[in-house]
């Protein structure tokens, strides 16, 4: 059997090098993301400050309290601990302009005590002993252009002090330069009060173990003794734990000078599932246009005695090797395309500079089984179609698959009500009204549902589509539109093998571009209508982490004449469980909420829309959906735990308020109330009470570096959109487009190559006295016909989706769509369509025989 299937194959090499081009790309694109993401979830952050120190613990900031730092030096096999602050400080020149871009390289705060956790040492001057003096590392003085004994303006949670330079350091001469990070060193006490922590709470802690120790036990030890002083810990959903310790290489990732690429590697794996439905979609219908074109060989062999067993052994024969083949060659290719979109990513900033392929032969071995399965599952629906035909009509050229009206009519109603379910689950999904365990994959489920909906509807629109149009293409083209109307008419389910690839990639291309700036909107929105102040004051995001505004800045706002009200804002992962009977069992279970903690009068300053009770510095505000799934009623007392929280808090609820994102943001809490639990980080937003009269003055406070922003409400809208498109990691958008793109062009290539099998076909045309040019325009016409449906369709599944996503607003809807680069996709498909299938069918032509013709 592998010998008749090699050699069946052999005879039409157009349509094997288009199933093979379609099969090698759809499996280059699984393994490409699959090695992406394998690297993404191993990635290492270079290990830069603690190199000097073998074992450190780090989490979330002002974690460590005195009692921890305790803890950790009463444990057996630990030498000394070291405990370390850091902070964002920003150097200013003259101008008040940051001398190095933020966004470009992390710059930090230290204590000067915790050089010793560094390689840094000290190579002029000395080590400050003022509050008035800093260290810079050697990078960052002479970016900035001052000598020893100079003024320099820094920038610590929104407030910018000069302090004199005392020194500078420098990493060894065998270490090398820092290149993702520069270092600022305080005096101990004035670290302390920049960090603002609290409470004697440090950052993180620099372990020094006994000779001869080994890291890893220690490691083990230390992690256990500090988990006992996170009682009141509520990790979030992003699968990072709040307390991490780390030696050797694991060291990097609890500096901060760079994004965490592993958590960027949980995203990549919904991506990967998603491309790998795309790509089966590919392979599967390369198979389905490969065994289609040959129906009437497989109803032959029916009528010369072979069994249903055989012909189906014979089409699984077919996808094995077609499969394997170009499993391989897209495995091979696939590692070039992962490290050209790595080049891309980080040239886009979407991964850090350090970022760096690593190979595994697991991606490749798991893009080779999907491709393989795929191929046997197509070749089984394709061997039963083949079998509807009975011998009979083999022998008599009637080889169309019929289609039972009902098999037609299950497959447009399913495929209808598919399409209608991406769109709800993609509005659920972005609302937030998606089950927990649903809400990390509802991309995956919608996308698989438009690729299922399409696969039902595809061959279905092509032949309503062609139908339609069949009189205007006549009029245009009498002889050669009829024709090409006619063929794809009667072969519509052959053409479904390409049709459904095409559609899905400008289907999912444009979904994509569309739900950025829909997702993008509705946060914004979300945002707004939860702020009633007049001025917002806030800092830029900078690897996972805001800038920060510290209460020095809130109390130097207050004091403006014409500001009646400040409230300081920050966020955390928080849990809240009743406290009765029988009540909080699995808690730690259930999914964080995202809760708002606040300083200052945020209850005149916050629109929650409060239902019931009133905000207070005494209790906690809970949303109404997030009390319906907890059952929490107005005046019950809950356990709170948030981030690094080193025990529970037990609050009265004092407020139920509606505006709660369906329960992901349920919380808001007075900061008062978790003093000493928690430690208080820079708030993400100041929010002001003001009248205009005080804009000049708070634009003051501000200042000119451009790092504190002075916002209205209505600007705030407008600029928080443009930064949250431009912030958001857009991988998944990049990609997704990509992948289409890939789909479009694999599509139209077994396209292309399909038509260099009809010499026999033209043929028969030429016998009927057809002109070669009237062949030409029947193929041109051809693929107008199968390409402008297929794209259509897509167009028509994009505006879908934009349509929900946008609420029914149609305006939103129409502004979202990506209509520029639809129509270019359009374009390339149709225009690469024609040209290949034009040159493919006069080379088809040519070699016939031309005496024969006549």
């Amino acid at each position: 059997m592998l010998s008749i299937a090699w050699r069946t194959l052999r005879r039409q090499p157009g349509v094997l090098l288009g199933a093979f081009l379609m099969i090698a790309i759809g499996s280059s694109l699984i393994n490409a993301f699959a090695v992406i993401q394998h690297s993404a979830t191993h990635a290492e952050a270079p290990v830069e400050r603690y190199s000097a120190v073998p074992v450190v613990a780090g989490g979330a900031p002002g974690l460590f309290t005195p009692d921890a730092v305790k803890r950790v030096r009463s444990l057996p096999a630990v030498h000394e601990v070291v405990p370390e602050l850091t902070f964002i400080a920003i150097v200013l020149d003259g101008q008040g302009q940051p001398v190095l871009s933020p966004a470009r390289i992390a710059q930090f705060g230290h204590a000067s005590a915790s050089a010793r956790l560094t390689p840094f040492a000290l190579r002029e001057g000395r080590w400050p002993i003022g509050h008035d003096e800093v260290v810079l590392d050697r990078e960052l003085a002479e970016a900035a252009g001052v000598s020893l004994g100079r003024q320099v303006p820094v920038l610590v949670a929104g407030a910018s002090r000069t302090y004199r330079l005392a020194g500078i350091a420098e990493p060894g001469a065998s270490r090398g330069r820092l290149p993702y990070q520069r270092a600022l060193f305080f005096t101990d006490e004035r670290a302390v009060e920049l960090a603002g922590r609290g409470a004697g709470r440090v950052d993180a802690l620099g372990i020094f173990v006994d000779a001869g120790s080994d890291p890893a036990a220690v490691t083990a030890e230390v992690r256990s003794s500090l988990n006992r002083t996170i009682q009141g810990d509520a990790p979030g959903p992003a699968g990072l734990p709040t307390l991490r310790v780390a030696a050797g290489a694991d060291r990097g990732e609890l500096e901060g000078s760079l994004p965490n690429d592993r958590a960027t590697g949980q995203t990549m794996s919904m991506l990967t599932a998603i491309v790998a439905l795309m790509a089966i979609t590919v392979i599967s219908g390369a198979l389905i246009t490969s065994i289609r074109r040959r129906a009437r060989q497989l109803a032959l062999l029916r009528a010369i005695g072979s069994t249903p067993r055989q012909i189906r052994s014979l089409c699984h024969t077919e996808a094995l090797i077609l499969t394997l083949v170009g499993g391989v060659a897209g495995g091979v290719l696939g590692l070039g395309v992962a490290e050209l979109l790595v080049i891309v990513l980080r040239s886009r900033e979407i991964f850090n500079p350090a970022f760096r392929v690593i190979y595994s032969v697991q991606p490749t071995v798991l893009a080779l089984l999907v491709t393989v399965l795929a191929g046997q599952a197509a070749a089984w629906l394709t061997a039963r179609a083949a079998l509807r035909i009975r011998p009979a009509e083999a022998l008599t050229d009637s080889t169309a698959v019929a289609e039972r009206t009902g098999r037609s009519t299950f497959k447009i109603v399913a495929g209808v009500l598919a399409l209608a379910g991406a769109g709800t689950v993609q509005v659920l999904g972005m609302a937030g009204l998606m089950p927990p365990a649903l809400r990390g994959v509802y991309g995956v489920l919608a996308s698989g549902l438009v690729m299922i909906g399409i696969g039902f509807v595809g061959s279905w629109v092509v032949y309503g589509l062609t139908y339609v149009s069949r009189a205007p293409v006549t009029a245009l083209s009498s002889v050669s539109g009829y024709l090409a109307a006619a063929n794809v008419r009667f072969q519509h389910r052959r053409y479904a093998g390409v049709v459904a690839p095409l559609a899905v990639g400008v289907a999912i291309a444009g979904w994509a571009l569309s739900s950025l700036p829909l997702y993008t909107l509705s946060t914004t929105e979300e945002a707004v209508e939860r702020i009633s102040a007049d001025y917002i004051l806030r800092t830029p995001l900078l690897r996972d982490a805001y800038i920060g505004l510290g209460e020095e800045a809130r109390q130097a706002v207050s004091g403006i004449p014409g500001v009646t009200a400040t409230a300081g804002l920050w966020n955390a992962w928080a849990q809240a469980t009743p406290v009765r009977a029988g009540s909080g069992k699995g808690i730690q279970d259930i999914a964080a909420t995202y809760a708002t903690v606040t300083t200052g009068a945020a209850g005149h300053l916050l629109d929650l829309q409060v239902q019931r009770g009133e905000l207070s510095a005494e209790g906690v505000a809970v949303g109404a959906a997030y009390a319906r799934q907890r059952g929490i009623s107005l005046g019950d007392r809950v356990e709170v735990r948030i981030t690094g929280a080193s025990a529970p808090v037990v609050l009265p609820v004092t407020a139920v308020f509606g505006r709660d994102k369906g329960g992901q943001e349920g919380l808001v809490l007075p900061s008062g109330a978790l003093s000493g639990h928690v430690a208080m980080p820079a708030y993400n937003q100041i929010l002001v009470r003001a009248g205009s009269a005080a804009g000049p003055r708070l634009h003051g406070v501000a200042g000119p570096s451009g790092l504190v922003k002075v916002e209205s409400t209505d600007e705030f809208r407008r600029q928080y959109v443009a930064e949250r498109t431009a912030d958001t990691p857009n991988i998944g958008v990049f990609a997704v487009v990509l992948v289409g793109g890939f789909l479009l062009l694999a599509a139209v290539g077994a396209l292309v190559l399909g038509a260099a099998d009809r010499a026999g076909e033209f043929h028969s045309f030429r016998q009927i006295n057809a002109a070669p040019r009237q062949i030409t325009m029947m193929v041109v016409w051809e693929m107008v016909l199968t390409v402008v449906p297929a794209w259509l369709l897509g167009v028509a599944a994009t505006a879908w989706m934009a349509f929900l996503m946008a609420g029914g607003n149609i305006a939103a809807a129409v502004k979202a769509m990506p209509v520029g680069t639809l129509a270019v996709f359009g374009l390339i498909g149709l225009t690469t369509a024609v040209a290949g299938c034009l040159l493919a069918s006069r080379t088809a032509m040519r070699s016939l025989n031309r005496f024969e013709m006549i």
